[in-house]
């Protein structure tokens, strides 16, 4: 851990409010892009966003310092979205709007119509199959394909060896591949 965030994390810890700030604003959009992966949830990111930093924030006094503080809010924020998720699918919610976003994007000016009717209809694909990916291989895959994580910092956010890491994401390329091919025939 790097002696900037160390003193963050004093601060956090000292129960210094401008701490909480900046880490809010310094790893607030990247956890909700996961946490929206992971969970499929939409509008409901938000809420387990604030959920996952107030949970960091109770346990800080629990961070050892052994990984780099980001990769320790991943791993809050993953459970989170998991435990989420598990619940929800256990008491479907019914929802008055609709799929996630507009399946066609505003026609760019080098596509047709058309064109982006079917990449929305794709993008809407992936969303409904990655949905349908059972837990871990679909948070295993978030990081690494949409947030870019390497194996290691995957390894280290959800707590598993390199192997696990690489076994669940062949193991989730390869269901998500059967899933596409139900989803686009």
């Amino acid at each position: 851990m790097r002696d900037d965030e160390k003193a963050l994390v004093a601060r956090l810890r000292a129960g210094d409010e401008d701490a909480c700030r900046e880490v809010v604003d310094a790893h607030r959009d990247r956890l909700l892009t996961v946490i929206a992966r992971v969970a499929g949830a939409g509008a409901d990111a938000e809420d387990l966003a604030q959920e996952t930093f107030l949970k960091a924030f109770a346990a800080i006094d629990r961070f050892d310092g052994r990984s780099a503080l980001f990769t320790w809010l991943y791993r809050i924020a993953i459970n989170t979205a998991r435990d989420w998720h598990d619940h929800r699918r256990r008491r479907p919610a019914v929802s008055l709007e609709g799929e996630d976003g507009p399946l066609v994007d505003p026609v760019a000016p080098d596509r047709s119509p058309e064109q982006a009717a079917v990449a929305g209809e794709e993008r809407a694909a992936v969303r409904r199959a990655l949905a349908r990916l059972p837990e871990p291989f679909r948070s295993t895959l978030v990081l690494r394909e949409m947030e870019g994580l390497s194996y290691e910092a995957i390894a280290e956010a959800l707590d598993v060896s390199i192997g696990t890491v690489e076994s669940r994401i062949f193991r989730a390329r390869c269901k998500l591949r059967v899933l596409l091919e139900e989803e686009l025939p």
